[in-house]
């Protein structure tokens, strides 16, 4: 009955129906340290859901990341560096990053390890082949 009530306090607050899921696995101290968790948690999955609608608006033809990835082949401008494209720092400057080169160097999997890594610090992506 409880779990029922709390579901539709969650629905009409817009809350996610993971309070009402999860609320009987939290053990706190008091009531204060119980909202404090209950609340956390709430962020944390709507953090993971946000990445995961990203992701998926992205529209990635596979998914790939950086792990396994060989920059032996590429030539990096020197203003950046392997770690710019790896976290994404220059989408923060406002640079653009342009891949070219013949079929099967690996243009597709840089550009979507790096859309991915974007995705994951909830940025807004889309991939295209042109």
């Amino acid at each position: 009955m409880i779990k029922e009530q709390i579901a539709a306090c969650c629905k009409t607050l817009k809350l996610s129906q993971n309070i009402a899921d999860n609320f009987e696995s939290i053990e706190a101290e008091n009531r204060h340290e119980f909202l404090l968790k209950i609340l956390q948690n709430e962020v944390e999955y709507r953090k993971a859901k946000k990445i995961e609608r990203l992701i998926k608006q992205a529209k990635f033809y596979t998914i790939k990341t950086f792990e396994g990835y060989s920059f032996d082949e590429i030539r990096i401008p020197s203003a950046l560096s392997i770690e710019d494209l790896k976290t994404g720092s220059f989408i923060e400057k406002n640079e653009n990053l342009i891949l070219y080169g013949a079929a099967g160097t690996g243009k597709s999997h840089l550009a979507t390890a790096i859309g991915l890594e974007a995705c994951r610090q909830r940025k807004s992506v889309l991939f295209f082949r042109t």
